[in-house]
């Protein structure tokens, strides 16, 4: 998805200042745009196209189309030869991917905007869309759309934000070394929220505590006069407090330790949590809706950081009562006797184990079913974390343990190996496979869940369980 198809108010950008931004030179004209976009099939009309060269595609190809769709102008590199039939000006630079993390540079230091940065393993896109809302009860509020957080989404967020934006929220992901610290620069957060901190990319990173050093980067880069909230019962705790300039606030889920803000599940199933504030000595009931000890946390971090701004608990309260999460992340539907919870939009190993610890808690008519997947980019580890994984489905009460994919082979191996009922385990060698299978396993009254690395498509599985049911057909985020 891109970020044209979820806004509708552009703001307007100067070409001169996109020149002076990117270091570009015009050919045609300076002109002047509303909206910037990558993706010359979905252009925004009186929008800015950029060329971006990939592995697979050159972006220059899709000049043309991208005019003929509506472009005011293209981003190009200096030595394109302007195609048969583009008539629109031309932004010509040397680079088109490094032109747009300097224009998005340039409009963030032209906006006077609070500016919050989000990153971690586990639990970013989650926490940036709660602190979206909770930082709208409070004024207008721009946020990452989806999970577009790298070189090229990061700067088309904050291009498109408006100049009335009083709290821009804004999520930073990583794969590869070096990532944070080049979106930081670009980003230049006023404060941060990081996120549990887990082994994932391991096959980029090698090691968790590189990891961390990565995600680290965000608290690097907020400025003494800012602030940073963390989690004070992660593992990289100490850590990611020795590498801040700037004021750190930290939470907890219990009160066995010191932290800023405490917290307590009132109703799990309800998402509903007090917080305790350490220095007013006040506390809050607040509901968001998402179930799980992991998500109470996720709460927690954005309070904090809400109450570090000022916001009242009344205007926090107005702002989580407009939250709205995006698909697959715990979406739970209910068809014919049938209930299925989707939370495959990603996976790693921490995140596995949350949503399996949640699902044990969660209500279930009959038998509750995992459908797993393949926990992808993990490197030479994969098959241990694949393994250890098995070792804790095995403990768990599920009814029956579907597993899903070359990798998660080992989830099934494993679970039978640590005492789970061989014949309550099944494997599919991939997503096709499973789709096909999975109706024949269940019975009236399951509840499942799905969930896996995203590029498995476990909604596909989904779909499957559910085909040519019907009844209740109820439907709930």
């Amino acid at each position: 998805m891109t970020i044209q198809e979820n806004q509708t108010d552009w703001p307007l950008i100067r070409g001169e200042e996109l020149a002076l931004w990117s270091g570009g030179v015009w050919d045609g004209g300076a002109a002047d745009v509303r909206g910037v976009t990558q993706d010359g099939r979905h252009m925004i009309p009186g929008g800015l196209y950029v060329a971006l060269k990939g592995e697979n595609h050159d972006g220059h190809a899709y000049v043309l189309q991208a005019q003929q769709g509506g472009a005011a102008a293209a981003l190009v590199r200096h030595d394109w030869p302007r195609a048969e039939g583009v008539a629109i000006p031309l932004l010509r630079v040397a680079e088109t991917r490094s032109a747009l993390g300097l224009a998005a540079a340039g409009r963030r230091r032209a906006l006077h905007t609070f500016v919050l940065g989000i990153t971690g393993s586990v639990g970013k896109t989650t926490t940036k869309e709660l602190s979206a809302a909770v930082f709208s009860g409070a004024g207008p509020t721009h946020a990452t759309h989806g999970n577009l957080n790298n070189d090229i989404g990061l700067p088309l967020t904050l291009l498109a934000m408006p100049v009335e934006t009083r709290v821009g929220v804004i999520e930073a992901g990583t794969n590869h070394p070096g990532e944070i610290a080049y979106l930081c620069r670009i980003l230049k957060p006023d404060a941060a929220i990081i996120t549990a901190v887990g082994p994932v990319h391991l096959a980029h990173f090698g090691s968790e505590a590189a990891i961390a050093d990565e995600k680290a980067e965000l608290i690097r880069s907020v400025p003494e006069r800012g602030f940073a909230v963390i989690d004070a019962e992660g593992a990289h705790a100490p850590y990611l407090r020795a590498q801040a300039a700037c004021r750190i606030i930290s939470v907890r889920m219990d009160d066995s330790g010191e932290a800023d803000y405490l917290g307590s599940l009132v109703d799990a199933d309800g998402g509903v949590v007090r917080v305790c504030e350490r220095t007013s000595g006040e506390s809050q009931v607040l509901r968001s809706g998402l179930v799980g000890r992991h998500n109470a946390i996720n709460l927690l971090l954005t309070v904090a950081a809400g109450r570090a701004t000022g916001m009242t608990w009344e205007a926090i309260e107005r702002g989580l009562a407009r939250l709205a999460m995006p698909p697959m992340r715990w979406q739970r539907t209910e068809v014919d006797g049938l209930v299925s919870i989707n939370d495959a939009y990603n996976a790693n190993p921490p995140a596995m184990r949350c949503a399996l610890d949640t699902f044990a808690q969660t209500a279930a008519a009959a038998r509750r079913v995992v459908v797993l997947g393949d926990m992808r980019e993990l490197g030479e580890a994969s098959e241990s974390f694949h393994r250890e994984l098995g070792r804790w489905v095995a403990a768990g009460p599920w009814g029956l343990v579907v597993a899903v994919g070359q990798d998660a082979r080992w989830i099934a191996e494993e679970a039978v190996a640590a005492g789970f009922p061989s014949g309550a385990v099944r494997h599919f060698d991939d997503t096709a496979a499973a789709t096909l299978g999975i109706r024949d396993l269940l019975k009236p009254g399951d509840t499942l869940l799905f969930k896996a690395s995203r590029g498995m498509e476990l909604e596909r599985v989904e779909a499957a369980a559910l085909a040519g049911r019907s009844g209740r057909g109820k439907h709930r985020d």
